[in-house]
Order: C-alpha cells, then sequence, then structure tokens
C-alpha cells in the first residue's frame, strides 16, 4: 500500500507536463506566425514601395525623353519633327505629364533623384541641350543603381 500513490501522481505529473508542453508548444506557434505576417507584410510593402519608385522613374524619363528631343529638334532645325511631337504632346499634355512625374519623384525618388530634378528644370528653362543630355544619363545609371538594388 506504500506505493499506491507512485502511479497516480506520476500521471498527474506525466499529464501536466504535457499540458505545458503543449501550452509551449502552441505559444511558440503562434509567435512565428506573428513574426511571419510582420515579415510578410514589410515584404509588401517594400515591394509595392519599388514598384512606385519604378513608375515615378520611367514616368520622368518618358519626360526627358520628349525634353530632350524637342530641345534637340528646335536647335537643328527640325521643324517638321518639332511640330509632329507638338501636335501629338500638347503644352497642356506636357505640363500634365510633366507635374505627375515631378510629384512621383518627390514622392517617391531618392534625394539623389530629386536633385536631379531640380536641376532638370534648370537645364530645360535655359534649353541647355548638353546639360540635359548630361542629367539624362546620370539619372539613367541612377535609375539603373536604385532599381536593382531593390
Amino acid at each position: 500500500m506504500a506505493w499506491e500513490w507512485v502511479a497516480p501522481v506520476a500521471a498527474g505529473v506525466s499529464g501536466s507536463v504535457g499540458v505545458f508542453f503543449t501550452w509551449l508548444a502552441g505559444s511558440q506557434g503562434r509567435k512565428h506566425a506573428e513574426r511571419m505576417v510582420d515579415q510578410s507584410q514589410a515584404a509588401e510593402h517594400r515591394a509595392r514601395l519599388q514598384k512606385e519608385r519604378h513608375d515615378a522613374y520611367f514616368a520622368a524619363m518618358r519626360v526627358v525623353d520628349l525634353d530632350i528631343r524637342r530641345v534637340r529638334y528646335k536647335q537643328e532645325e527640325m521643324l517638321g519633327a518639332l511640330a509632329q511631337i507638338e501636335q501629338y504632346w500638347t503644352k497642356s499634355k506636357r505640363v500634365e505629364m510633366y507635374t505627375e512625374a515631378e510629384i512621383a519623384l518627390y514622392a517617391y525618388g531618392s534625394e539623389e533623384v530629386r536633385g536631379f530634378a531640380e536641376a532638370w528644370r534648370v537645364a530645360v528653362e535655359g534649353e541647355d541641350l548638353a546639360a540635359m543630355q548630361e542629367l539624362a544619363d546620370r539619372f539613367r545609371s541612377q535609375m539603373r543603381a536604385e532599381l536593382q538594388e531593390g
């Protein structure tokens, strides 16, 4: 009779240990699931920002290309080509396109690209084709570096 208590105590202890490890496994599983959700949300956020930056940079490149062609055609007196561009890309369309690209650059672009936008405005106003082409090359390099790293 002295040993009758061993079996119920052993069963109770093993049951308690089982309950503890079941709780521990569940707790760790919940924490792991929370970490995975957080990581997934962060990855989605980074991907969305990268897509916005990509779209902003390509909108700016369209503006850059159009401005360079317009100034080059004007300086080389290619009036037919200039007229075609200005017929399709009216002043109001160009202003709208420029404004949208600038807003996107300021919202999603890097500091370097924001600096590019300021320098670009000055070069376009002065119709300085050499400066425009040099800025366009620098912007393409910066754009390539930023979009490939992200």
